[in-house]
C-alpha cells in the first residue's frame, strides 16, 4: 500500500511527514524507520505541530481528518 505525501510546507513547499506524540508500538516504530512519519515523544504543549517537511520546517493545519488518515495510512503501509 502506497502512502500519499501530506501537506505542502508553508516554508520550502516540500510534502510533510505527520509527527506522532505518544509511546509508538512496533508499526510505527517501522513507519518512523522508513520515513513515513515523524516520533515526538510523549511530551506536548497546546496545539502542537502535525507535520514536519524533509527540511525540519515543523507546522500545524489544523485538518485533523487529514492528519488522522496520514498516520493510519503510514502505519498501515509495509
Amino acid at each position: 500500500m502506497g502512502v500519499s505525501a501530506g501537506p505542502a510546507c508553508p516554508v520550502c513547499g516540500q510534502a510533510g511527514v505527520p509527527i506522532l506524540y505518544g509511546l509508538p508500538g512496533p508499526a510505527a516504530r517501522r513507519a518512523a524507520a522508513a520515513g513515513r512519519i515523524k516520533l515526538a515523544g510523549c511530551v506536548m504543549g497546546p496545539d502542537p505541530d502535525q507535520w514536519i517537511c524533509p527540511a525540519k520546517h515543523e507546522w500545524r493545519t489544523g485538518d485533523d481528518a487529514q492528519f488522522g488518515a496520514a498516520v493510519r495510512a503510514a502505519i498501515a503501509a509495509e
